[in-house]
């Protein structure tokens, strides 16, 4: 970011466990006709006919899932400290509300103190 000039304020982390993660991606799914995402158990499509034309990502698979989490974890604590004076943990196990409203609060009290 410091390369192309750009200064972060706020350094927003998403504390979420692996397993969720995982259950999260493998039940996303689309609709190619409105572009809408639903989760087959979280936001499942409201009907039968919205079901059948929902395709799932090709990369939205466990295996593909876990490569994506391990290069992650391979990189993430060189990615912390380099924001750690800026960062903020987030329980992102927390509802949607729970989480929007924390998100919101930790940028409000970044701008505070930028």
């Amino acid at each position: 970011l410091a390369a192309a000039g750009v200064t972060a304020d706020c350094f927003l982390f998403l504390n979420v466990p692996d397993d969720i993660l995982v259950e999260r991606v493998v039940g996303r799914r689309t609709d190619p006709e409105t572009g809408k995402i639903y989760h087959m158990t979280f936001s499942p499509p409201e009907s039968d006919e919205v079901k059948e034309r929902l395709v799932q990502r090709s990369d939205d698979t466990e295996e593909k899932v876990k490569v994506r989490l391990e290069q992650f974890h391979d990189n993430v604590e060189s990615v912390k400290g380099c924001y750690e004076s800026i960062s903020v943990e987030i329980d992102g196990t927390e509802s949607v509300n729970v989480v929007g409203e924390k998100i919101k609060a930790a940028i409000e009290g970044c701008r505070a103190t930028a």
